[in-house]
């Protein structure tokens, strides 16, 4: 082949590379961050109010409009001398897919701002832009886009999970209750891969490896990295960093392949001030966009 023939060649290969790229759904911050902004207009939504129960009518709504099998899963729980009733929230798409991947998210925000810096906010709930919305929100937006076009290979169930953020900071398994209760009842044959997203609106976006994910499900993390890569989303940092209990680790304590998406090093977590002008739409894209390639990439 001469060098003429050559760069035809190379010409033809990275047009069918760049269709192929086209041709994957196409994630919108805009639209997620609409969502952040509306479960924030209800109000902070801790387990047992009004407004978690309004929060949960939300979901179930986006899921039914976009087509989902919705399912509840009901269980009560004591959370520091308190009786509880929670409910996780599982929109699945397109079930009669044997191959299955999870993605999850909490809804529930923390009653109470304890790491604020003013002592008399410590009592206060927390609105939860940043820590519960902005994952809801990501999974909400995928659910759009699930509706309007078939993954080749996955089908793929959006979990919701109640009671994660009533946890104390001195024992690590008081938190993440409903996922806990999730792994614990899991029937049938575990999913190919379960990704939890949680803090990722933060508008200065970092995201490590986070170590209980590296150490468990090393391929999905570098699959996840390299995608993010690919894409030259930069927020995506190939570093690891803190051992995180999020509900991921109670699918991995289940035995699931599962990783977490999380952006821990926010200064206003469990304060006041985690609303949204503390989020923005464009790190929702950056997290989305990456999740949105890892289902539908042949």
């Amino acid at each position: 082949m001469n060098n003429f023939g050559i760069i035809l060649l190379i010409l033809i290969l990275g047009l069918m590379q760049m269709s192929c790229t086209q041709q994957l759904p196409q994630f919108n911050g805009d639209n997620a961050y609409k969502m952040l902004v509306e479960q924030c207009d209800l109000g902070p939504r801790p387990p047992g109010s009004a407004e978690i129960e309004l929060c949960r009518d939300y979901i179930i709504e986006k899921l039914n409009e976009y087509g989902a099998e919705v399912k509840l899963q009901k269980f009560h729980a004591e959370v520091q001398g308190t009786e509880f009733e929670g409910v996780n929230i599982t929109g699945s798409f397109y079930p009669f897919l044997s191959r299955r991947i999870i993605l999850g998210a909490h809804y529930d925000t923390r009653p109470w701002a304890d790491k604020d810096s003013l002592p008399e906010n410590h009592l206060k709930p927390v609105l939860g832009a940043n820590d519960g919305a902005s994952g809801v929100a990501v999974l909400l937006e995928i659910g759009r886009i699930l509706a309007g076009e078939m993954p080749a290979e996955y089908g793929i169930d959006l979990v919701f999970f109640d009671l994660e953020d009533m946890g104390s900071y001195e024992d690590d398994e008081s938190w993440c209750v409903g996922s806990e209760y999730f792994a614990q009842h899991w029937v049938g044959d575990k999913p190919e891969k379960s990704i939890v997203i949680d803090m990722i609106g933060d508008s200065d976006l970092r995201i490590p490896m986070e170590y209980h994910s590296y150490h468990n499900s090393p391929l999905l993390v570098r699959q996840v990295w390299d995608i993010a890569w690919q894409l030259g989303v930069k927020e995506f940092d190939s570093r690891i960093d803190n051992a995180i209990h999020d509900d991921h680790y109670s699918l991995i304590k289940a035995g699931f392949e599962a990783i977490d998406i999380i952006d821990f090093d926010y200064k206003w977590w469990h304060t006041v001030h985690d609303t949204p002008d503390k989020c923005s739409a464009a790190s929702l894209q950056a997290v989305g966009q990456v999740v949105v390639n890892l289902i539908y990439q042949k």
